[in-house]
């Protein structure tokens, strides 16, 4: 296993997995994006996520990449994605702004005009840090979060949904 991984999540005694704060490799987030795009590409990928049991696949899968790996579904992947799709989210939300950009060469956020900085208050918890730091799994996150967003658009309350179930059936 890579040297980069801090002895947090190793097994304790009896087998128990310590639930303390976990660094991840480069070669074991490579490893998770390789594992969850073969998820994606399998069927697991849901409406508004994934299905019920997609971590325990995402488990075998980080099994059989990295031998004798010590990853388990929770806390350590689940963590991991929740942290991916907290900054997924906040990259879209920065880029629907004009004069912010993606470039995919330095694989991070590209300002055109300052004036647009300032305006994106960079002292924001959700968005403090993401400008200097590189996304190198952006497209990727792309591909397997891309539609987990909610927006709003096309939203039925109850009355639209019976409505629509009357009009279907009378």
């Amino acid at each position: 296993m890579d040297s980069l991984c801090v002895g947090v999540g190793k097994k304790s005694g009896k087998g128990k997995v310590s639930r303390g704060r976990r660094s991840w490799s480069r070669v074991e987030e490579d490893a998770l994006i390789h594992c969850l795009t073969d998820i994606v590409n399998d069927g697991w990928k849901a409406e508004n996520g994934f299905k019920v049991r997609f971590l325990r696949e995402l488990e075998k899968g980080m099994r059989k990449t990295l031998q004798g790996t010590d990853i388990v579904a929770n806390p350590h992947i689940n963590s991991k994605i929740h942290v991916w799709k907290k900054e997924y989210s906040a990259l879209l939300d920065l880029m629907s702004k004009s004069g912010i950009d993606w470039n995919s060469t330095t694989s991070m956020i590209d300002v055109e005009d300052e004036g647009v900085s300032d305006a994106c208050r960079w002292t924001d918890p959700q968005v403090k840090g993401i400008r200097y730091k590189t996304r190198p799994y952006y497209s990727h996150w792309l591909e397997i979060f891309g539609k987990d967003r909610v927006t709003g658009e096309n939203t039925m309350g109850p009355n639209d949904l019976f409505n629509d179930l009357y009009r279907s059936t009378g």
